[in-house]
């Protein structure tokens, strides 16, 4: 086609030249075959116009990837990206649910927390990519585990079954708020202080649980906690890595928690340094989380058996998903300009829904909810804009378990750095709250302070909304007394009678 297009002069007769002088040709003039036989020859052509080509094709329009001013492989990049910064939830999330209790046993074995991480990440962040088209990567929570573990389980005493299952009854409701669209709706009742006030409040309880797991804070009896023994080599080896992932951070170095944990797992192992993990985990078993099973049976006879610490841990869940998952799509969404002209995200709904899916998924195999990673705004700054960039994610993260033999390698302390730093990059919403007005500054340091001193989120967050809506109760109802007032003065001297200004009552 291309060279019957040309005119007659153009066409090779035979011989190397055509019949035309040479000026009489166009200067940027190819000759038709020698073109189509490079371009057949050439290995990006081949890709383009081959299977990868078409399969290309296909993700474009499935995911719409050139609408969204993105290219297929620009995607495949950021999901990369993503899955690298959220990786060390594969590594963290395992070490804090398998965590000794008292008695050195673990609550959830470590292969199962692994599995269970890992699979419901997968899942969830597949799920909000195909049907959300959104570029989120889930996983399980961070401050999340830490309640179910230390505060679930470790203080308030609930059977790890028992534990899952107010996970499992938290994943129902939030589906059904989701679907229904009250989800939306009902994280627009508390002002953003206070929202924000809730996640400075886990990144503070997330931060004091690294503290303790590298030595910084240990218990002390005349004044509950106190500082560790600094003589402790582990301790300085910890707080080196904090440095150096910090550094990391600031350098904008892909897979800095990675390294850092990789860096102080490989010191503390080479020095000695590290404990054994414990490989019987006879509490859990009796418990029923068998390590080798792939699935649990939950026990829900807590709900009728303790209902307060039950469902205070339903709602506590419930409300930390809630706000966020809205607070995180909604940055996230915002940085990656998907947002539409009235402010809300395009499929917030199946991003509920992903939560929810997942945190159902990961009860049943042995994990704490999961929620939007703040992580993903990682792909999104390479590049990400469609949930091509999610599936990508949850192909990586269906294929980490093949790493657990690596990571069984890892001590507890080697984590504790992470969780510090990313406690401290929670505490960046604080900002958003106002301290000069008491009605949102009471309410969000109550919450912020609760947390962490009472070991408790859910008695953090209680608190918090609590002394708001108090707070906005005795201010209402001192202003309909103050107003009932003025008008049962305005009656008493007549009806054309002047009421004497406020002002000039204060200063008499």
């Amino acid at each position: 086609k291309q060279v019957k297009s040309l005119p007659p002069r153009f066409l090779r007769t035979g011989g190397s030249r055509p019949h035309a002088a040479p000026m009489d040709l166009p200067r940027d003039y190819v000759e038709p075959f020698v073109a189509v036989e490079k371009r057949s020859s050439s290995p990006r052509r081949w890709m383009a116009d081959g299977p990868l080509g078409h399969i290309s094709h296909h993700l474009d329009m499935l995911f719409q990837v050139s609408e969204r001013r993105s290219t297929v492989a620009q995607e495949i990049q950021a999901g990369f990206v993503t899955w690298v910064t959220m990786s060390y939830i594969v590594v963290v999330n395992p070490m804090i649910l398998s965590a000794p209790l008292d008695n050195g046993t673990s609550p959830i074995p470590f292969h199962m927390a692994c599995r269970a991480t890992c699979y419901s990440a997968a899942l969830s962040s597949a799920f909000v990519g195909v049907m959300a088209n959104l570029p989120f990567g889930l996983a399980a929570g961070m401050g999340l585990n830490s309640y179910l573990r230390y505060s679930l389980i470790g203080k308030l005493g609930l059977d790890p079954s028992a534990a899952l299952a107010c996970c499992f009854v938290q994943a129902l409701i939030f589906a059904a708020l989701a679907a229904s669209g009250v989800a939306d709706h009902a994280q627009a009742v508390l002002p953003p202080a206070l929202k924000s006030s809730i996640t400075v409040a886990i990144g503070v309880f997330q931060a004091f649980v690294g503290f303790q797991l590298m030595g910084l804070v240990v218990k002390s009896e005349s004044t509950m906690v106190g500082l560790g023994d600094l003589g402790n080599p582990a301790l300085w080896l910890s707080m080196t890595a904090t440095v150096l992932v910090a550094a990391l951070f600031v350098r904008g170095t892909k897979g800095a928690t990675i390294l850092g944990i990789g860096f102080t797992a490989v010191a503390l192992n080479l020095l000695g340094l590290s404990g054994a993990r414990e490989a019987a985990d006879p509490v859990a078993q009796a418990a029923g989380l068998d390590a080798g099973a792939g699935m649990l049976q939950l026990d829900f006879s807590a709900a009728s058996e303790q209902p307060h610490v039950f469902w205070s841990a339903v709602l506590c869940m419930l409300f930390i998903v809630v706000f966020d998952t809205a607070g995180v799509q909604h940055g996230i969404g915002q940085q990656a300009g998907l947002l539409d002209r009235d402010g809300a995200l395009p499929g917030a709904k199946f991003a509920y829904l992903a939560s929810a899916l997942g945190t159902g998924l990961g009860a049943f195999m042995g994990t704490s909810p999961v929620i939007i990673h703040n992580e993903s705004a990682a792909g999104v700054q390479e590049g990400g804009r469609t949930g091509l960039c999610a599936v990508t994610t949850a192909l990586l993260f269906l294929c980490s378990p093949a790493m657990v033999p690596l990571i069984e390698l890892i001590p507890p302390q080697a984590t504790a750095p992470c969780l510090v730093l990313v406690g401290t990059l929670m505490m960046t919403p604080i900002r958003d709250i106002d301290f000069r007005d008491l009605r949102l500054a009471l309410p969000a340091f109550l919450t912020i302070c609760v947390t962490p001193l009472a070991y408790s989120i859910s008695a953090g967050i209680f608190a918090g909304i609590a002394s708001y809506f108090v707070l906005g109760a005795v201010l209402a109802a001192a202003e309909a007394a103050d107003r009932a007032g003025d008008r049962l003065g305005g009656a008493l001297r007549g009806v054309g009678a002047p009421a004497p200004r406020r002002d000039d009552v204060a200063l008499r």
